[in-house]
């Protein structure tokens, strides 16, 4: 996953594709428990997904990609 990450951080869209279809599947069950609606969840989803591929860049520790990931997501949800 680091390599993945280093390389989306780059620029590398195929690597941020895989690293979505790698988290998405926990990061939408997350959404769905903190909107209890499937379809908000759905949105707060793809909303994550492109701040983190806008914000990508800064992170500075590519080993807490999960982590960083599942915050972008909570913020996305409360927005």
């Amino acid at each position: 996953m680091r390599e993945l990450v280093i390389r989306a951080q780059g620029g590398d869209r195929e690597a941020f594709g895989l690293l979505a279809q790698l988290t998405s599947d926990r990061l939408y069950a997350l959404a769905a428990r903190i909107l209890r609606d499937n379809d908000l969840a759905e949105d707060a989803l793809q909303g994550a997904l492109i701040a983190a591929w806008r914000q990508l860049p800064a992170l500075r520790d590519p080993d807490r990609f999960d982590a960083w990931m599942r915050k972008v997501l909570v913020h996305a949800c409360y927005a």
